[in-house]
């Protein structure tokens, strides 16, 4: 098998918001910056992460998602999808319970020329803009699958089916849609795309049990849904382009979890990156990894949550444990995910999880040589 990921140490997630980000985004919100100040600091502090990564080695690179507040800011970017907006009365509180659902106004559809696309296309040029040398610029876009369950949620059933009445065309403009994007992106220069589910990751509004129950679907049958769909968005993908898919090991719990993790992972995505949680210290059952034998696997092993330091030698275990089952030039290196929550907090420091990237680099060193 050709490997398509150069590198060793891959980063799966978003990253923890610097001081100076979460100062900004505070002084937006109380309406002393305006949106063009922020963006200025966001690109600031961007340039800081590219910097750092080369400082420590990395050959990948994102832009820590730090112009973003969770994945479903993508939804609201594409046609025809908006986020729900509360009405507030003076009676009510100042602050209100944020609001995340996304309401259907039409054909979905990606246009790079529609009013709220250019932030989503814009922030991935500067990556590229900035990187320079042999570095690679990595996208990081919430799946398919995820915007399918967002819509279909129990929150968001009634409004999507006033528009699309059959599934089945639902899934058809998706598909579509997300050809468009990853056409898109490649044109700006993506040759490494991620594709993270949240849906069957069991965490937020989209979480696929509440789906399951919603519409009266198996979890097998939605995992053929899921791997269908998947597959028509990256049946046109250049040849040149790595596709991953990035899920957490949560799923392998429930239902039939052989039979979901042959269809969930059978489709023609280049890699896939397993979030295996904050268990550095303990046992991992890896054998979900029998269902990639024909892909890269990207290990998320590295806790984003714990403030212990790395035990090099129980990830090098972990890693030579997984190569039981794949050839270890096959697989790479990951935190867990995303080092924020879908809120935005974190549970260590900016400084904690440089830290961290520095300690995979050094194991990958040791592992793979580079």
């Amino acid at each position: 098998m050709a490997r398509k990921i150069p590198f060793s140490v891959d980063i799966t997630g978003s990253f923890v918001y610097s001081e100076a980000l979460v100062e900004a985004r505070k002084l937006f919100q109380d309406g002393v910056w305006s949106a063009v100040k922020l963006k200025e600091i966001e690109d600031k502090e961007i340039f800081k992460i590219v910097e750092k990564c080369k400082e420590i080695g990395l050959k990948c690179v994102t832009d820590g998602d730090y112009k973003s507040t969770n994945y479903i800011d993508f939804f609201h970017h594409l046609q025809n999808i908006s986020k729900q907006e509360n009405a507030t009365t003076p009676q009510e509180e100042e602050e209100p319970e944020e609001n995340n659902e996304s309401v259907v106004s039409g054909k979905i559809d990606f246009d790079s020329h529609f009013l709220s696309t250019p932030p989503v296309t814009e922030r991935f040029t500067y990556l590229t803009g900035i990187i320079g040398g042999d570095m690679y610029a990595k996208a990081l876009l919430p799946s398919p699958t995820t915007l399918l369950a967002e819509l279909i949620r129990p929150e968001n059933r009634y409004n999507t089916g006033r528009f699309y009445p059959d599934m089945d065309i639902l899934i058809r403009d998706i598909a579509q849609t997300y050809q468009k994007v990853i056409a898109e992106f490649y044109d700006m220069g993506c040759r490494f795309l991620q594709l993270s589910d949240y849906a069957w990751n069991l965490i937020g509004d989209c979480d696929i049990r509440q789906i399951s129950e919603a519409v009266n679907i198996d979890m097998l049958s939605l995992a053929g849904i899921s791997a269908r769909l998947t597959e028509a968005c990256i049946a046109q993908k250049p040849e040149d382009m790595c596709i991953s898919l990035q899920f957490n090991n949560k799923w392998w719990s429930i239902g039939d979890r052989e039979k979901i993790a042959e269809t969930l992972l059978s489709t023609r995505a280049d890699a896939i990156a397993f979030d295996f949680g904050n268990r550095e210290n303990e046992n991992i059952d890896f054998s979900m990894l029998n269902y990639c034998q024909d892909k890269e696997v990207i290990l998320g092993l590295v806790s984003t949550s714990s403030i212990q330091p790395i035990s090099a030698s129980n990830i090098i275990l972990h890693i030579e444990n997984a190569a039981r089952l794949l050839p270890v030039d096959s697989l790479h290196l990951s935190s867990q995910g995303d080092f924020r929550d879908l809120q935005g907090n974190s549970a260590i420091t900016e400084q904690a999880m440089w830290n961290k990237i520095v300690a995979m680099k050094n194991i990958a060193k040791t592992v793979w040589g580079k």
